[in-house]
């Protein structure tokens, strides 16, 4: 209960209604109540892509030191799950929120069947389709890039949104309303080809002020996790596909890395681990730093044109 702004305690009102001898009995506790203001604001109060990009920087750096530090992983990122806060001379500071489906990266080692857990929309091709290879820091890397896909396509605030009205009927908004077969099976088509991300995608990403900075980015995060020259063939793609697909975008099958490709990064994994998703599992923590680097160059960069005034 309230009065004059005042929290009252009311654990007696309660008590009056228990017998007396029945009262003694009940344990001596301590009732509080704990009231706090907003922690952060969601992403559609930001004001411009690049403030969006500032706080992916931030966000992917919070990820990044309790992934190495705590030794968790959050498996749910999403749009909702990423806010910011905005200090008194307007600057933004990324947060990421809602740890309630972490796990420690080591029991998730362990498991023989990871779980499917997240948004779908968002979800890693492994995650949404429950596969055998380990989760990993990259399944939260892949769900940034399908968040930004979706933001760039979608916008960010409501009038980014009006303007995205003529886009309600690309094939990314299957993300958001099919089965989880359906939105692996798709997310494996757009990510899978340069051309056809680029095609499918990234031609899509509004006309708005600043998006071109966010195209940029999406393209140079994709080709680091899914199309990394240095990995070999067998790291790379997403393969593989339905063999109609494959077919229809002329795509050939992986090359098995030989002994010889000494300068590739998983050149010492198993060379009979053809799968692509598995072989970028084993080499997840070097992939995800450079993941980072990318983050943190874009960032910096955007935070230099708030700063200078010439935003976008």
């Amino acid at each position: 209960m309230c009065s004059d702004g005042v929290a009252d305690d009311t654990t007696q009102l309660i008590l009056e209604d228990i017998a007396e001898d029945t009262r003694a009995k009940v344990p001596n506790r301590i009732h509080r109540r704990i009231v706090m203001s907003p922690v952060g604001e969601p992403i559609h109060n930001l004001k411009s892509i690049d403030e969006l990009i500032v706080i992916v920087g931030d966000v992917m750096a919070a990820h990044t030191a309790i992934a190495k530090r705590c030794g968790l992983l959050h498996r749910d990122l999403s749009v909702n799950n990423i806010m910011f806060c905005r200090d008194a001379n307007g600057g933004v500071k990324g947060m990421l929120v809602d740890f309630d489906n972490a796990c420690r990266i080591a029991d998730m080692e362990n498991m023989k069947q990871p779980d499917c857990v997240g948004t779908l929309p968002f979800m890693s091709i492994g995650n949404l389709e429950m596969s055998g290879v380990k989760r990993t820091v990259l399944d939260d890397w892949e769900s940034l890039i399908y968040i930004l896909c979706w933001l760039g396509t979608f916008g960010i605030n409501q009038a980014d949104q009006d303007s995205a009205k003529a886009v309600r009927d690309l094939p990314i908004q299957n993300w958001h309303k099919n089965s989880a077969a359906n939105i692996s099976s798709s997310k494996r088509q757009f990510m899978h080809d340069e051309g056809f991300f680029v095609k499918h995608i990234l031609q899509h990403i509004l006309n708005a002020q600043g998006f071109e900075e966010l195209r940029k980015l999406l393209f140079v995060l994709r080709a680091t996790l899914f199309g990394n020259k240095h990995v070999s063939s067998s790291a790379q793609g997403c393969l593989p596909l339905p063999p109609s697909w494959a077919i229809d975008m002329g795509i050939a099958q992986p090359e098995v890395p030989t002994p010889s490709d000494t300068q590739f990064l998983d050149r010492n994994i198993n060379p009979a681990i053809t799968d692509s998703f598995a072989r970028r599992a084993e080499i997840a923590d070097v992939l995800a730093d450079k993941l980072l680097e990318v983050t943190q160059k874009f960032r910096n960069e955007a935070l230099e044109r708030i700063n200078k005034g010439n935003t976008h």
